[in-house]
């Protein structure tokens, strides 16, 4: 269906990257240009004994899979965990399943604040909650809780522009010789515009978004996209991106 569409991929590099496989499945060309890089924070092993003792944190919320990986890859394992947790994104919830755990929570929305919706009526006043993020992330989600419940932030990575990317790519960028740019991040917007600087006509960019966070950060880029996501996600912007194309051979 994507036969000789030249997509460009900025998402970090990782061995399973989803996205990148379905579109070469769909005979895409697909060209990487990873914009940012996740390096591990590592947890206080006090703070991680804490954690781990029962009663400490009713509830713990994942949003992302760095964040998963990011804390299970400190763990010792426990057979049993002290806490219940709450993901947002199928994506979230198979990485928490290779770590050998499931989620009592799974929210399939566009935004950590739908996951909010579905956790909120499920805990108590004196619940203690907490939330294993990144170095970027906003406060939102720890800003309502604590309008509820007792809240509390822990980074377990942090996310770092990349030092160069590929001047190959940026000159294909310049050109205009390639069909779709995907962004999966604001911080990969912000990284692009960084290494983009005087070098690529922002205005005109061919972007496609995985959903409204990495959107916004598009618009106040200058960077009107020409696709977004309806469900985050992989199957979200497949089916997005699909659809694009589909129209585009209707005109």
């Amino acid at each position: 269906m994507l036969n000789g569409k030249i997509i460009i991929n900025t998402r970090p590099e990782a061995s399973d990257d989803q996205i990148a496989e379905a579109l070469s499945k769909l005979n895409a060309t697909v060209v990487s240009m990873p914009l940012i890089e996740i390096k591990p924070i590592a947890i206080d092993k006090v703070l991680l004994y804490r954690i781990m003792q029962d009663g400490t944190f009713q509830w713990l919320i994942f949003t992302s899979r760095n964040g998963v990986d990011g804390f299970f890859d400190q763990l010792p394992k426990p057979e049993k965990l002290p806490f219940r947790i709450a993901v947002y994104g199928l994506r979230t919830a198979e990485a928490l399943e290779q770590q050998g755990y499931s989620a009592d929570l799974v929210n399939q929305g566009n935004t950590g604040a739908e996951l909010l919706d579905d956790l909120i009526p499920l805990l108590r006043k004196e619940d203690k909650v907490l939330i294993v993020t990144g170095n970027l992330a906003p406060d939102v989600l720890q800003s309502r809780l604590n309008e509820i419940v007792t809240a509390e932030r822990l980074d377990v990575y942090h996310t770092q522009f990349v030092a160069k990317v590929p001047l190959q790519t940026v000159q294909r960028i310049a050109a205009g010789n390639y069909d779709l740019i995907l962004f999966a991040s604001p911080s990969g917007v912000k990284s692009f515009v960084h290494h983009a600087q005087n070098k690529i006509d922002l205005a005109h960019l061919k972007a496609a978004s995985i959903g409204p966070s990495t959107t916004k950060a598009l618009f106040e880029a200058g960077i009107h996209p020409c696709v977004e996501a309806a469900t985050s996600g992989k199957t979200g912007l497949m089916h997005a991106i699909e659809n694009y194309f589909a129209a585009e051979r209707q005109l």
